[in-house]
């Protein structure tokens, strides 16, 4: 089947655009009479200019915003630089092919191209790494090193004008934009050991979009690819740079990789390298080996934080995990549902043809009134056709989104469920009631509605799945005992994890503790064979928090 039009979405500073250039010429020369274009998106890390170290806010800053473009179908493929990608990528997303990889070492930038060794004493270093930062200070530790944001160009203004006396940089960055002459030192990569995937671009798609795929497979180079899968594997089983500085690089000669591999304490008093070789047919065992050993050896300084497991949609992750580090704690994301959009146009049409018709809409999620409202506005439909519609909500949280999207609840039950919404609701009979939410949902809230004497209308608007997770993160810091319990928020992320894990880990995990946010979920909980399950008195992520509080820390 051919392919009429790609739509490729990037970041819009210069380098993004050059990176970007450079995979739709590669990707023109497979497709000629495609039409290919590039459209710019702003991302967190883009507006977000403050001089906080990249690593101790997460490389999600520059690729959700152009993972949700892609997820609602406005782009067909994104380019990344691959370290500034997650070890475990969005639900629904893949890495569909890396080309060939430019020079992963770093450079020093200074005025006057003064090289590392002739700096004077105290000379001002930028850079957004703590990482980089560790490392040169061990080879200079009479240096400051100050954080330094913006975009490659912006930071090289700093420059200019003395804010700065130097700059750590990467040299394929430098390379792409053609900065070779204000390169004043290349780095050996023993002497600072890059972040894992640097120098390698990455082709992102949905991971049903088989066609593109089968062509973008094409643009694998096949020793980036086992060197960068070799780094990132490092990465995930150390914890993938969430508490600590990771760095990582492989090195492919004939037949042999070597990976250099490096680990920083959180505090930046400690820092250990080192480094494995074998054949390349066994590059993932001798990633985890090394990943063991330098673990191992950081053991000696590590704190070694409890970590909370956190199972819902990798959106919903994020903002719990904010949640969890107001507490203080460690949040580690294993997304074992994903959420999409379920109903076509023509479905859609269906459903909003009369939906003046209805006496009520329930909502027993937020996702339901998200995907709602997303399909009202698709068929062209204006909110105002549900202004004489009474709503009801399943709780505080789904009301708030409500409120977001301009509408207004007339009930929430006393108690937040979407069975105890069925219940307290009085004067259903001969009522006409629309329900959307999710494929899988509860029949309860149906059954209890008609024995009121109600007509229900189920509108499945988001499809719930559960993706593979990679557990290699959850292995490590379980077998370090480092897990302080799982959460769940539903049946369906207790069966999505579980799923995943090992049979022979599976004892070990079912003695772990649970916080369940309600009764439906600790039901699924107890049929799994859980042990230890607290459940939320509110049926809320807050209500979570407060549990974890009383009965686990």
């Amino acid at each position: 089947m051919s392919i009429k039009r790609i739509v490729i979405g990037t970041r819009g500073s210069q380098l993004s655009l050059v990176q970007t250039n450079i995979v739709k010429d590669l990707l023109q020369a497979e497709l000629p009479h495609t039409t290919i274009e590039i459209i710019t998106i702003t991302t967190s890390g883009d507006k977000n200019l403050s001089p906080i170290p990249l690593d101790t806010i997460g490389k999600g800053w520059f690729t959700k915003e152009i993972d949700r473009q892609h997820l609602e179908g406005k782009i067909d493929l994104a380019v990344h630089s691959l370290k500034d990608l997650l070890d475990t990528l969005t639900p629904g997303l893949v890495i569909s092919a890396i080309p060939q990889r430019e020079d992963a070492s770093e450079a020093l930038v200074s005025r006057d191209n003064v090289p590392l060794n002739k700096l004077k004493k105290g000379a001002v270093i930028g850079t957004d790494s703590i990482r980089r930062r560790m490392q040169i200070l061990r080879i200079r530790p009479d240096l400051v090193v100050k954080s330094v944001r913006g975009n490659v160009n912006k930071r090289l203004e700093k420059l200019d004008s003395g804010e700065y006396d130097g700059l750590i940089l990467a040299t394929a960055g430098l390379n792409r934009l053609s900065l070779q002459n204000r390169v004043a030192e290349y780095f050996g990569i023993t002497d600072i050991i890059p972040s894992p995937g640097q120098g390698a671009l990455a082709i992102v798609t949905k991971s049903d979009n088989k066609a593109l795929n089968t062509v973008l497979a094409k643009l694998n180079h096949t020793p980036s690819v086992t060197a960068v899968t070799a780094e990132r594997i490092f990465s995930s089983a150390t914890g993938g740079g969430c508490s600590m500085p990771v760095g990582a690089y492989a090195e492919i000669k004939g037949k042999t990789i070597t990976l250099y591999g490096m680990l920083g304490s959180e505090d930046e008093k400690h820092l250990v390298k080192d480094s494995i070789r074998g054949n390349i047919q066994e590059s993932t065992v001798l990633a985890k080996k090394l990943a063991d050993k330098l673990l191992k050896k950081s053991s000696l300084w590590q704190t070694k934080p409890k970590i909370i497991v956190l199972t819902r949609e990798t959106r919903e992750n994020e903002a719990f995990a904010k949640q969890i580090g107001t507490l203080g704690l460690q949040a580690l994301s294993c997304p074992s549902i994903s959420i999409t959009k379920n109903l076509s146009l023509v479905e859609l049409k269906k459903y909003f043809s009369d939906i003046s018709s209805y006496d009520w809409i329930f909502f027993t999620s937020s996702n339901g009134i998200k995907f709602f409202m997303e399909g009202l506005k698709e068929v062209g439909k204006r909110k105002s056709l549900l202004k004489n519609i009474q709503l009801a909500a399943v709780g505080k949280k789904t009301a708030e989104t409500a409120k977001k999207y301009g509408l207004s609840i007339s009930f929430i039950p006393k108690t937040f469920t979407a069975k105890n919404l069925a219940r307290e609701l009085t004067n259903l009979q001969g009522k006409k009631i629309l329900l959307p939410r999710s494929t899988i949902a509860n029949a309860e809230i149906k059954i209890q509605i008609q024995k009121k004497g109600a007509t229900i209308f189920d509108m499945p608007v988001y499809r719930t799945e559960n993706p593979t997770i990679d557990i290699t993160s959850f292995r490590a810091l379980l077998s370090a005992n480092q897990i302080l319990c799982l959460t769940f928020t539903s049946p369906s992320t207790i069966e999505g994890f579980l799923k995943s894990i090992d049979k022979t880990m599976q004892q070990e995990v079912l003695s772990l503790p649970v916080i369940s946010i309600g009764p439906v979920t600790t039901k699924a909980a107890k049929k799994h064979r859980f042990t230890m399950i607290y459940t939320a008195k509110t049926h809320t992520t807050e209500g979570m928090l407060t549990k974890l509080k009383e009965s686990v820390l």
